[in-house]
């Protein structure tokens, strides 16, 4: 059995730590690989929901100890700071997007990468950290109604549900303001909502 390293391609055995051909370090890429899958398969925090390995005694984010602490009720995100969340994502997705309309000479690019990049910035982020960096400049993350990390198909819902409330006059981001937990169509669409987070770090 062998396996590929990911620096050069070259071919080791199971038990090599170095590359033989350029020296990368194995077993440090396969930690990085590890944590990035106990991301993926952590328990939340009830605190910060910030996901951490499931024999975690405490959170890594905001020292949540899973064993004593008593969860306080989610802290809805208030209309300010969905706002001013909403207009840096805006911006961020924005400009990239404005840029390749004046640069690149190509309408079917330009009309793919409108549409694909605004999609994956949303899904990956809201799935790998649980907010964009609008969010979490003001400290608010996407989780479920339980309060769970968000996985993959749900932000796919989510991100269907803000392009639905887009065509309807923004009806469906109207609807938030009728109902206490601040959730729009989209939010309802994916079992999702916007709540202020209590991570540190």
């Amino acid at each position: 059995m062998s396996i590929v390293c990911y620096s050069c391609g070259c071919t080791l055995g199971t038990l090599d730590q170095f590359c033989t051909d350029c020296s990368a370090d194995l077993d440090e890429k396969a930690s990085d690989a590890m944590s990035f899958a106990e991301r993926m398969i952590a328990k939340p925090c009830p605190e910060c929901h910030y996901g951490s390995p499931p024999a975690a005694a405490e959170c890594r984010a905001c020292g949540y100890d899973f064993a004593h602490s008593e969860p306080r009720p989610l802290t809805y995100a208030s209309w300010p700071a969905r706002l001013g969340a909403a207009v840096i994502d805006f911006t961020l997705v924005g400009l990239p997007v404005l840029a390749m309309m004046f640069v690149v000479d190509q309408p079917t690019l330009i009309v793919w990468f409108a549409a694909m990049f605004p999609l994956l910035y949303c899904l990956g982020f809201w799935t790998l950290d649980g907010a964009t960096p609008g969010k979490a400049a003001f400290g608010l993350r996407v989780v479920t109604s339980t309060g769970e990390p968000v996985f993959p198909i749900q932000g796919f819902i989510r991100y269907t549900g803000y392009l639905v409330s887009a065509v309807l006059l923004m009806i469906g981001f109207l609807i938030a303001f009728g109902n206490t937990e601040r959730r729009g169509f989209h939010d309802f669409w994916a079992g999702t909502v916007v709540v202020k987070s209590k991570r540190v770090r």
